[in-house]
């Protein structure tokens, strides 16, 4: 029996976000969540941003056909069990579970699957994802456990966002004619626990006695708990009053994991941190300017300062290292981004950018160039060391640069408009193959005009073999083919340094293993350290058990 002062503490929070209420069915395990931040009202739609519904709508009530490990595409069945492209890859048959029941009750069928994509169509607010936007043009359910998407053109990456879509009643969900506002603050899932309690500091599930996966999951209960902030959180995990957060902080081995045997943490990289450069000016429009400023930015340097040396410098291809066995030809395997200031500056004297006699560097017109803004978000200490670095690197080379910090929604825009000089952000579209990020990144579809809103074209670059890359790889479900087309982007995107990788980009699993184990880590990585509130998220509350 574990000593009560353990449990004393995290019961009387939980009694005072939750009420007497609640509190009136104890359950005997509760897995605990810290948030770093709040919630609003309560809102269990599942097709609503991510932002704006409760943590445990998508992550432990409703469930996905299919969960694809973002690491390594891996894939894990859930409602679906199973699927296959026709030769042509423009249907996709999927089986789906027998003998599951929703929380009602109401046995579930391929019926549910074939409604709700359907109901996407009807309501396209709710396509996310764009999957009607992107070929798909119908979907039927055939007999209870078959299900058949029909597509006007190949587009096998479609895949990984028909496989997370959260599945809905029909029964219910059918008599819901405003979507866009409804709350469903009475959800109906088939997932492993059934929403609880709501307040706006603490939300719980309780265990599904019906699921359909035997023996799971271990715990009784899971609950999220609210903060103002990252200090917030770890004090809770500190203190042994939360068993997992998603926290972001700058030093996880020294500030966390070196405090006691606990406390660990699993940060798996998953992304990357890039210097975007803004291709419409002058002179970041001229692929020879880009590749001698790449050349003179020290990444390792960027990473160590940046994280501490939890996270390292990014690779050249962009390609995260969980994916590059399977998807680098061996030439480009461990690529490292070549770091000589001196062979910058040659670099840059030679493409027509020569330096006065101050060691100002100077257009191809002759004058100095401008002071250039890099572009990153207020606060975010992160990404404020980097352009420090950057910007330190740069004047090494006759390359004046100031630090331009802004508040999201300025940040983001400037991005996304193109009204920025250079920018550090993450990969806008990351997923369980490079394709995902190279088509976010550099798809002609997803670029705008300057001034207007690209959705993930950042730096507004494309190129015709990159294009015909992203093409030949929706066309196929061929991993050969695939894989050459993989080599194509990434020896294009490397050609013209269109950014510049930085840094690796992690989850931020934080853990306090005091009550409980089996928690997603690199040796058993049946997650992509999955953020809380994500479909992810879901196998760690099937799976951690109680000491």
């Amino acid at each position: 029996m574990k000593p009560v002062s353990r449990l004393a503490a995290p019961l009387a929070l939980l009694t005072a976000a939750l009420g007497a209420y609640a509190l009136a069915q104890q359950p005997t395990t509760t897995f605990t969540v810290v948030r770093s931040s709040q919630w609003g009202a309560q809102n269990l739609n599942p097709f609503t941003p991510g932002d704006q519904h409760l943590q445990a709508t998508n992550s432990a009530i409703y469930e996905t056909l299919f969960y694809v490990n973002g690491l390594n595409g891996k894939v894990t069945n859930v409602l679906g069990t199973g699927y296959t492209w026709s030769k042509d890859n423009k249907t996709l048959t999927v089986t789906t579970r027998p003998g599951v029941k929703w929380h009602d009750g109401q046995a579930f069928s391929a019926n549910d699957v074939a409604f709700t994509f359907n109901y996407l169509k009807q309501y396209p607010a709710l396509d996310l994802s764009g999957l009607w936007k992107n070929g798909l043009t119908s979907v039927k359910a055939s007999g209870p456990g078959t299900v058949t998407f029909t597509f006007a053109r190949a587009n096998t990456p479609i895949f990984f966002y028909l496989a997370g879509t959260p599945i809905v009643p029909q029964h219910l969900w059918s008599q819901i004619k405003d979507p866009l506002t409804y709350t469903n603050s009475k959800p109906v899932g088939t997932g492993p626990f059934t929403f609880d309690a709501y307040s706006l500091q603490a939300v719980r599930v309780l265990k599904n006695p019906n699921y359909w996966m035997r023996g799971q999951p271990y715990v009784d209960a899971v609950v999220w708990r609210a903060t103002n902030g990252n200090d917030a959180a770890l004090l809770q995990l500190l203190k042994g009053e939360a068993d997992y957060g998603y926290v972001g902080i700058p030093d996880p081995k020294g500030g966390y994991a070196a405090k006691g045997p606990n406390y660990s943490y699993w940060w798996p990289t998953n992304n990357s941190n890039f210097l975007y450069f803004n291709t419409t000016k002058a002179p970041f429009s001229d692929p020879a300017f880009r590749r001698a400023v790449a050349t003179a930015i020290n990444t390792r340097d960027v990473a160590l300062k940046a994280y501490s040396g939890v996270l390292a410098a990014a690779p050249a291809s962009a390609v995260i290292p969980a994916q590059q066995a399977q998807w680098l030809p061996a030439s480009m395997k461990g690529l490292t981004p070549k770091y000589d200031p001196a062979a910058a500056d040659r670099a840059l004297t030679a493409a027509g950018y020569r330096k006065n006699a101050q060691g100002q560097r100077l257009g191809k017109d002759g004058r100095p160039l401008p002071t250039f803004k890099i572009l990153v978000g207020a606060g975010w200490t992160d990404f404020i060391t980097m352009a420090q670095v950057v910007g330190d690197n740069l004047k090494k080379v006759g390359i004046n640069t100031s630090i331009d910090q802004q508040t999201w929604s300025s940040y983001s825009g400037g991005l996304q408009t193109a009204t920025y000089d250079m920018g550090i952000s993450w990969g806008w579209g990351n997923g369980p193959t490079p394709y995902y990020l190279f088509y976010s990144s550099f798809s002609p579809e997803l670029s705008a005009p300057v001034g207007k809103t690209a959705p993930s074209n950042l730096s507004r670059y494309t190129n015709p073999a990159l294009t015909q890359a992203l093409a030949r790889f929706r066309a196929t479900s061929d991993p050969a083919a695939q894989k050459q087309a993989v080599a194509t982007m990434v020896s294009t995107v490397m050609k013209d340094m269109p950014w510049v990788p930085l840094t690796d980009r992690a989850q931020f699993s934080l853990y306090n293993t005091s009550r409980f184990t089996n928690f997603p880590t690199a040796q058993n990585p049946y997650n992509d350290g999955s953020p809380d509130d994500v479909p992810g998220a879901r196998l760690m509350y099937l799976n951690v058990k109680p000491k």
